[in-house]
């Protein structure tokens, strides 16, 4: 099970209400993805009670998050703090604004070889290239 973190999945759904139906949709898939791999179901990420609460008021206030690194990508992941899946790489750089039009319609073609983990070894440099270029660059 990995770690859920809300915020991250808070903003993944903000972009639901995009102009352009490809990245609400490709929002969707990464809020499902990332509410599977927490070993989650949807019942419980909306029902805040099954998540696990906050310290009390009395414990004392946990540090603040490191500064946002300079190369850190959306969402605040950066590649030394783990290693991002193809899957998640994916979507990132479908969802970036900086990636370009042409090469959003070339990673369309991707998609369910991606999501069913058949990329080749080629693709997963390929994707790993456009991850650093538009994304944590």
């Amino acid at each position: 099970m990995s770690t859920f973190n809300r915020n991250t999945l808070v903003k993944v759904l903000e972009i639901l209400d995009s102009s352009h139906p490809e990245e609400a949709l490709a929002a969707a898939k990464l809020a499902s993805a990332m509410v599977r791999e927490a070993g989650l179901t949807w019942d419980q990420v909306i029902d805040a009670t099954a998540l696990p609460r906050p310290l009390p008021a009395a414990a004392p206030a946990p540090a603040p998050p490191p500064a946002r690194a300079a190369n850190a990508g959306p969402f605040g992941y950066s590649r030394r703090e783990r290693d991002l899946s193809p899957h998640e790489q994916f979507f990132m750089v479908l969802l970036s604004p900086r990636t370009p039009a042409d090469v959003k319609r070339k990673l369309r073609t991707w998609e369910a070889r991606v999501l069913d983990g058949e990329i080749t070894p080629q693709e997963s440099q390929d994707l790993q290239f456009m991850y650093k270029s538009f994304v944590a660059g």
